[in-house]
């Protein structure tokens, strides 16, 4: 049967809109209990309308579903100034910044198969934007979690949900906009190095490649001469002009592949 507080919660979600989503009345229920567990001073000022209003309203981004601010006060019967206060609160006590991550946002959304990638994109990140920054950055805030989801679906061709992500990830979409645009620069600035490392790394193949080309050829010159004399044979003028004219132009692309690798 249920309590007080979750017909108060669903008769609250119908009158936002969102009946429909089946898994909003047990976040919302859970963020309800664990408010009663943590609360303290200011928290239990709230009345139960405003508490469930905000349960259901942080229950709603973590889920990324979109949500009616506006209706939202009127049920609260809360100003917007109070209720935002109210909610940061609500947040802090929750812990709701830590909840979400990526293996959470992977789970909701049904990506699973980007997850080890978003996680390989976030810790690369963090060495980007933390490694030459004098700000200490908390990258618990699920804004990298969710970006970092974000980008893998883009590299793996999946159709990333925008809206819902953008709810995760506490940012309005100005802010998000700025963090897309920051991750691009990112992205762009891996995928220079890893091309570079690659090219210079093909570049020394090459040059041993066709080093040891050289030296087989000098070899089998080599060899082929003294088979030559000691057969009393001379080559004919015609292969030994296409054998030396072979040699001279290996020759040549190795002095240009070192040439390159030091320009480089």
């Amino acid at each position: 049967m249920a309590t007080a507080e979750q017909k108060l919660l669903m008769q609250m979600i119908r009158k936002l809109g969102l009946a429909e989503n089946e898994q909003l009345v047990p976040k919302s229920t859970e963020l309800q209990r664990l408010l009663e567990l943590k609360s303290s001073g200011g928290a239990t000022n709230l009345g139960d309308y405003a508490k469930a209003t905000i349960c259901i309203d942080l229950a709603s981004a973590l889920l990324g579903l979109p949500f009616d601010t506006e209706t939202a006060l009127k049920l609260s019967g809360l100003r917007k100034t109070a209720y935002a206060n109210a909610k940061r609160t609500l947040e802090k006590l929750l812990d709701i910044n830590k909840i979400v991550g990526i293996a959470e946002i992977c789970i909701a959304l049904g990506l699973s198969q980007v997850q080890r990638e978003a996680t390989t994109l976030l810790e690369a990140y963090k060495r980007f934007a933390g490694g030459g920054s004098a700000v200490e950055i908390d990258f618990t805030h699920p804004q990298y979690a969710t970006m970092a989801v974000f980008q893998a679906c883009k590299r793996q061709k999946v159709k990333p949900p925008k809206t819902k992500l953008v709810g995760y990830s506490h940012l309005k979409p100005a802010q998000w906009t700025l963090l897309e645009k920051n991750w691009e620069k990112f992205l762009a600035s891996a995928a220079a190095s890893e091309l570079s490392a690659k090219s210079k790394q093909n570049g020394k193949a090459m040059e041993v490649d066709a080093g040891e080309e050289v030296v087989a050829e000098k070899r089998t010159a080599g060899n082929g001469l003294k088979h030559g004399l000691a057969a009393d044979k001379i080559e004919p003028y015609v292969s030994w002009k296409k054998r030396m004219l072979e040699k001279a132009y290996r020759e040549l692309k190795v002095m240009e592949l070192k040439a390159l690798e030091q320009v480089r």
